[in-house]
């Protein structure tokens, strides 16, 4: 599990902007996408945390930067940009798959890339994100929790429930057609699930029909990112999930006061682990 710090660096090469608390990176196999790094001297473990519609992919490395280093982890946070295709389009990676675009290959990509880059001999990794960054990691983690060792959903506004009467992505009846992979229900059961979301997190986001998201289904969760939550939280205790649901005081539909839940749930798992 533990690999000391890259050979590049140990030799005096390669560039200071790519160690530590690191520039944007290119990802080789498609360069429209991105990822920013905090790399330790050491490492032990990986994480990755996506971002929100807003895609300040940075902003969540630098709050997590002293979780990283405390934990000698390596933690990822990739950019997946808005307007790829459609320049008006925000919502692309949410669903996982976007046109010809399967965002969930491209985020195994990038941490194939990024342990080869640091010579890194740890398989599986943390994931979490926030907001649209959770819509993601909870689909995510539907088809590879083989590849996760703890998963914390902050406040996602739209959920896929485990529900096989309706289609993706409301729920998952077609779901193996769709991705040529089942629901790795097993692997789930085993996963560690944290799920956040802030008192006051209670706007009205329905979809009405006619709305690029609407499908049906798609409001059978809830109203409100608290409601849709919850219902996602009762689906994964029947399902006999490790889950757990926080509610956070004095908070809204925002990440900084969600931080700190985040990183006590990741150290848990880490001292677990340990």
């Amino acid at each position: 599990m533990r690999t000391t710090g890259p050979p590049e660096r140990s030799r005096g090469k390669g560039s200071p902007f790519l160690y530590r608390r690191t520039a944007y990176i290119a990802y080789g196999a498609d360069p429209r996408f991105s990822y920013c790094l905090y790399v330790p001297d050491e490492i032990r473990r990986i994480c990755v945390y996506v971002h929100g519609t807003y895609r300040d992919a940075a902003s969540y490395r630098d709050q997590l930067t002293d979780f990283a280093v405390r934990n000698q982890v390596l933690l990822i946070c990739p950019l997946f940009p808005a307007g790829l295709i459609d320049t008006q389009d925000v919502e692309n990676y949410k669903l996982l798959r976007y046109r010809d675009i399967g965002f969930d290959r491209i985020l195994l990509g990038m941490v194939d890339e990024i342990r080869q880059r640091y010579a890194v001999r740890v398989e599986r990794f943390m994931l979490g994100g926030f907001s649209g960054g959770a819509q993601f990691a909870h689909r995510f983690a539907y088809f590879y929790a083989k590849h996760l060792t703890a998963l914390s959903l902050a406040a996602p506004g739209r959920v896929t429930l485990l529900n096989e009467s309706l289609d993706w992505w409301p729920g998952i009846r077609d779901a193996e057609r769709r991705f040529g992979r089942a629901i790795d229900r097993p692997a789930l059961r085993a996963l560690p699930i944290q799920l956040l979301v802030g008192e006051n997190d209670d706007d009205d986001i329905r979809i009405a029909e006619g709305d690029p998201w609407w499908a049906p289904g798609a409001n059978l969760a809830g109203a409100t990112r608290r409601e849709r939550l919850a219902a996602l939280y009762g689906q994964y205790q029947r399902l006999g999930c490790k889950a757990t649901l926080e509610v956070i005081k004095d908070c809204g539909h925002e990440w900084p006061p969600l931080r700190d839940a985040t990183i006590r749930f990741f150290e848990a798992h880490l001292s677990a682990a340990s």
